[in-house]
């Protein structure tokens, strides 16, 4: 049986809650580069990787036309990132989610797992989805144990799929079900 949830509890996770990405909110964000590392989190491998601020990488996110959350940490209220859903098939009630961490402190199992976890609450009990796929680079190590903590389920590699700073790399697909979600 699950857990009943109810108003803004859908948004809210152990950790972070997931806000709307204001104007305001963009204020706060830094205008410094962010690092390779966290570059690589954000990047997909299909355009070359550009130095980029976080708060440009946000500004574009929120311009897709998905359902784009800022990322808040409960205890400042510190902005840490953004989580989308993205490519929504409103019918089969599928779509792909993504996370972005502009602060490497942020950018361990724990945390995504909150933010994974969260943004699977909202697509389950607000958006009504059923499937929410991920795709991700092989060298995603964090993001892909914190995929298989909440219970994602590999379904595929694409072999060479991505190109990045000189090697080739696997993407992997991740998906679950909204039966298959843990509480």
């Amino acid at each position: 049986m699950t857990k009943s949830i109810r108003g803004d509890e859908v948004r809210r996770g152990q950790h972070i809650y997931l806000d709307a990405v204001s104007n305001d909110l963009l204020n706060t964000i830094s205008d410094d580069l962010l690092s390779d590392t966290l570059l690589n989190y954000w990047h997909n491998g299909t355009a070359p990787l550009r130095p980029t601020t976080a708060k440009e990488l946000i500004e574009s996110q929120k311009k897709t036309g998905d359902i784009v959350f800022a990322v808040r940490w409960i205890e400042d209220d510190t902005c840490i990132g953004v989580a989308s859903l993205s490519d929504i098939g409103w019918n089969a009630r599928h779509a792909e989610m993504r996370v972005g961490v502009i602060d490497e402190d942020y950018l361990t199992e724990d945390s995504l797992s909150d933010i994974i976890q969260t943004v699977l609450q909202f697509a389950y009990w607000e958006a009504n989805l059923n499937r929410i796929g991920v795709n991700c680079a092989e060298d995603k190590t964090t993001l892909i144990n914190a995929l298989e903590q909440v219970g994602f389920t590999m379904e595929g590699r694409w072999r060479q799929q991505l190109f990045r700073n000189g090697d080739y790399l696997d993407q992997l697909t991740y998906s679950i079900l909204s039966r298959e979600r843990s509480e």
